[in-house]
């Protein structure tokens, strides 16, 4: 039988297995596929003598140029094999995410290489003259495909220095930030947290300043820039703004957010606020949170006075915010804004100022409450007992936040505990100064009672999330009885 036809079996052989075994299964991939060469090798050397220095018998053109192409096979199948080892030395000593564009340039280099080969050795051609050529068409191509190839280069440039990585996370200079999820040719691939793909080329990326938040933690450290207004004293904004962000459920207890004043101009002071995440997924969220919190607190100027004058000037640039001061508290909060002036003014004479200091316990489960409580400033933790007697965190309530509605409309026993993690100012109004309004203002009773039932939810489904049954299979209790008595499958049988 013609070993020219076997060599042809064989390859197809090899081209059908190969596509069977999945990709993710390397080592057999390659096991596969060195069998195939080795025997390939047989048959070439069988045929031509050397792949190096062919010689093709007889002397005939159809039989010589045969042979030629089953020579180009070899070489085709030399370099795959070559390429597989090194990615299978490479998988095998370190790297458990694959730099795809490093490895497609070795492969393109040996594939290169050996067509190069086989102009030389197997069809005999002069190999000067082609590179001299080649040489020519790389300048024209250089110069129409500029652009592109400054991509290509800085991604080669982003390979080798490996600033990043897929599922790192990363801040570009310029505001675009994400998780990696590609790195071609041509660009990075960033998901942002909005959940879109943001696409950099490469170029652009390598002349950027990097921030990596995932090459020593997967936490993410943010900030937010706030701008207050001067009349409010900067050690008590401070404080405000620290309160604000430790309230925020998906800003993380540790490290502990802070807050510094980054710049001072005639009528506000610049303030950042820094904190962590989880992930930079969640940092939207936090940022969210932070301005629904702060409003609680403080509104934005919209004018201000000079001092020599009465006509309101509006502020230039940015409007600041302002902190209002106590007796201003009803005139800002969203549950009381029905009222009139004198009404507003009426409860600011009631109002009862309370000091408390941190650990002080405020409220108990179960105990009922005569007032509703604004929190002008601190930190309370709000905490459960469920069904099982296990004393559960539920929330934290800050700067601007109520409490003490439930009781107050309805009479009901208190389903939470609070307690003081600072020192802070509760400002209270008495039952007794309140049920006339409500009474006459049905429109503040349904606000307060819209307030209550969605604490009331909230309260409904924190106790369905804290009871609920954990599922053990049959074989997981198997395990723990034996793992429990100490017992083998002999002893159960």
């Amino acid at each position: 039988m013609d070993l020219s036809l076997v060599f042809c079996f064989a390859i197809i052989a090899d081209a059908l297995i190969s596509s069977l075994i999945l990709k993710r299964r390397r080592v057999a991939r390659f096991v596969c596929e060195s069998v195939f060469f080795a025997l390939g090798t047989v048959l070439i050397v069988a045929l031509v003598n050397s792949p190096l220095h062919p010689v093709f018998r007889p002397q005939e053109l159809p039989r010589e140029f045969w042979l030629q192409i089953l020579t180009c096979c070899w070489w085709v199948l030399a370099a795959r094999e070559l390429i597989f080892f090194l990615a299978i030395a490479t998988a095998l000593r370190s790297t458990k995410i694959e730099n795809k564009l490093l490895s497609d340039i070795i492969a393109a280099s040996i594939y290169v290489c050996s067509a190069l080969a086989m102009m030389g050795f197997v069809f005999g051609l002069s190999l000067q003259g082609l590179l001299a050529t080649s040489g020519i068409i790389a300048i024209v191509l250089g110069l129409a495909l500029q652009s592109t190839l400054g991509d290509v280069f800085s991604g080669i440039s982003l390979s080798i220095e490996k600033p990043y990585q897929i599922g790192d996370e990363i801040l570009l200079e310029g505001g675009a930030e994400g998780t990696v999820i590609e790195m071609n040719w041509r660009s990075t691939h960033l998901k942002n947290s909005a959940n879109d793909v943001v696409i950099i080329p490469n170029s652009s990326t390598a002349k950027m300043r990097i921030q990596n938040h995932s090459a020593g933690s997967r936490n993410y450290s943010g900030s937010a820039t706030v701008i207050v207004d001067s009349r409010n004293e900067p050690e008590l904004t401070l404080e405000i703004l620290k309160q604000v962000a430790i309230t925020c459920p998906s800003i993380l207890e540790h490290p502990a957010p802070s807050a510094a004043a980054t710049d001072f101009k005639a009528d506000r002071i610049t303030y950042e606020i820094y904190f962590s995440t989880a992930s930079i997924a969640s940092a939207g969220e936090a940022r969210s949170q932070l301005i629904t919190q702060l409003y609680k607190r403080a509104r934005p100027v919209v004018g201000q006075r000079e001092s020599t004058g009465s006509s309101p000037i509006l502020s230039t640039g940015s409007s600041p915010i302002f902190l209002f001061p106590e007796n201003e508290l009803f005139e800002h909060s969203a549950l009381l804004e029905p009222l009139s002036d004198a009404e507003k003014a009426h409860l600011n004479e009631k109002i009862i100022r309370h000091h408390f200091q941190a650990g002080e316990q405020l409220l108990a489960q179960g105990a009922t409450i005569e007032s509703a409580e604004f929190i002008f400033s601190g930190i309370i933790q709000v905490t459960r007992q469920v069904q099982d007697g296990r004393v559960l965190s539920v929330r934290r309530l800050g700067p601007g936040d109520l409490f003490g509605e439930i009781s107050l409309l309805t009479g009901m026993h208190s389903d939470v505990s609070l307690t003081a993690l600072t020192s802070g100012l509760l400002l209270g109004l008495h039952s007794e100064d309140l049920k006339p309004l409500l009474e006459s203002r049905p429109e503040l009773a349904e606000s307060l009672s819209h307030s209550a039932v969605k604490l009331q939810q909230f309260i409904a489904m924190f106790d369905r999330s804290a009871i609920q049954p954990v599922v053990i299979e049959q074989r997981d209790l198997l395990s723990r009885i034996k793992n429990f008595f100490r017992l083998t499958v002999e002893d159960l049988s």
